[in-house]
């Protein structure tokens, strides 16, 4: 059964709901929409305290300046919005809807070109955490990243957003099952993040601001 969007305000903040009274950064509205991408999905709902209380937007046209900023400026690769305008309690909610995406990573940039991913996790939008390249407390792991089949996905993945065993397969000429066994091992290590949804499964690395 579809939900009102009151029900849907009733419920409370969630995996794919997130409120906020008005747009403050548009930078940190990026990281709601591409967590919302890169995961299943979501709603965000301009006008709605945390608590849940409608409080309407002033200006539509100043939160749709934002959100178009947050759009152009802070995320690649770009993402498709929709936004519908309800009103509700008499005051005025923008609701602005991200479908799940089928072209992520999506990735917030950071004022100095630093790129990151976020995923949903709750109600919140976490940032993956920085990719550790050598820790000297395991040192099974530090061989792992010298080896040369390891370093050339490195490198590859500093320019790439992804990669499949498909792809890693034909990059070092291995077969595609250990090629997949690899890419699940440095997963596992927290060197990899398997991206959710994909299909055939694909990795990326793990990056921070």
């Amino acid at each position: 059964m579809i939900k009102s969007i009151g029900e849907i305000i009733s419920a409370g903040e969630g995996l794919s709901i997130e409120f906020k009274r008005r747009i403050d950064n548009p930078a940190k509205i990026a990281r709601t929409i591409v967590s919302f991408a890169n995961t299943s999905g979501g709603i965000l709902m301009i006008g709605v305290a945390d608590s849940g209380i409608v409080t309407g937007v002033s200006s539509e046209l100043a939160e749709l300046q934002k959100l178009e900023k947050a759009s152009l400026d802070f995320i690649e690769p770009r993402i498709h919005i929709q936004i519908k305008s309800e009103r509700i309690d008499g005051k005025q909610v923008m609701l602005v809807f991200v479908q799940e995406s089928a072209e992520k990573p999506h990735y917030v940039v950071g004022e100095r070109g630093a790129r990151t991913i976020y995923i949903r996790v709750k109600d919140k939008s976490v940032p993956i955490p920085k990719l550790l390249l050598y820790n000297s407390d395991n040192l099974e792991t530090e061989k792992l990243l010298a080896s040369r089949h390891v370093k050339s996905l490195i490198a590859y993945l500093k320019s790439a957003d992804a990669v499949s065993a498909k792809m890693f397969s034909k990059m070092i000429n291995i077969s595609e099952k250990r090629a997949d066994r690899m890419l699940h091992d440095l997963a596992a290590r927290q060197i990899l993040l398997k991206i959710p949804g994909t299909r055939p499964e694909a990795f990326s690395l793990k990056w921070t601001e």
